[in-house]
């Protein structure tokens, strides 16, 4: 596929906030000049960012943006949906985190929203307590599924050895990361399956498809970031490797 086919023009099927207190909404496709969409191994959670620049129509009539007309302060669910030329869609559920380096005018207002997943705000509200016997992948399912039920997979490698301890009243991705360092994998042990001195090198981190608890030797991986980036009307998936 050439370079040029690459650079065409995606598109912004869909750009909606949803109000927290009186139920309204927003479109805000037509003023998205810029958006960028993060998933990382490196990353417990997806993130994503949009530079609006908006006239004052968009909520509540003339004159008034959407940042005081809806209004836009943190925990507003958004819809995007975003398309590009090669026939991928982009669609993650998301909520904005925060506003920022708004700079009001008399034309228009130019603003930053700042995207997370709703994994990522119900993580700083739990905590770990109960203690936990057996293998470091047994318990990864136990915390995503009971401590903190997430939405979309939930893709655990298996461990081999057992590991024993007490949540302290740790976040939940605090311990998930914790314990992929103490992590060796039920089949790469330099003694045999399961051995003390294993290869270590698992990696806990969210995409599109949910969450991942996966030993990286055991894959070819192909990219460790995967950034979706639109300017205006121009959508690129971008591939880091």
């Amino acid at each position: 596929m050439s370079e040029k086919d690459l650079s065409q023009a995606g598109n912004i099927e869909s750009f909606q906030i949803n109000s927290n207190t009186g139920g309204g909404s927003v479109d805000l496709s037509a003023g998205v000049v810029e958006y960028n969409y993060y998933e990382s191994v490196l990353s417990n959670t997806i993130s994503a960012s949009a530079t609006i620049v908006e006239t004052g129509n968009e909520a509540d009539g003339p004159g008034r943006g959407s940042l005081d007309g809806l209004p836009i302060r943190g925990g507003e669910r958004a819809q995007i949906k975003i398309s590009d030329n090669q026939g991928g869609t982009l669609e993650v559920p998301l909520y904005v985190n925060r506003a920022r380096d708004a700079i009001p005018g008399t034309q228009q207002d130019l603003y930053v929203l700042d995207f997370a997943s709703q994994e990522y705000f119900a993580n700083t509200q739990t905590r770990v307590t109960k203690r936990y016997e057996g293998k470091i992948s047994d318990h990864i399912s136990s915390i995503l599924g009971d401590v903190l039920p997430v939405s979309g997979e939930v893709d655990v490698d298996e461990t081999s050895l057992e590991y024993n301890f007490i949540g302290n009243d740790r976040k939940p991705f605090y311990v998930c990361t914790w314990l992929a360092s103490k992590s060796t994998s039920q089949s790469a042990g330099t003694g045999g399956s399961g051995s003390i001195g294993g290869s270590a090198g698992y990696l806990f981190y969210q995409n599109q498809k949910g969450f991942n608890f996966r030993f990286t030797l055991q894959y070819r991986w192909q990219c460790t970031r995967c950034c979706f980036k639109l300017f205006t009307t121009k959508a690129v998936f971008k591939l880091e490797i």
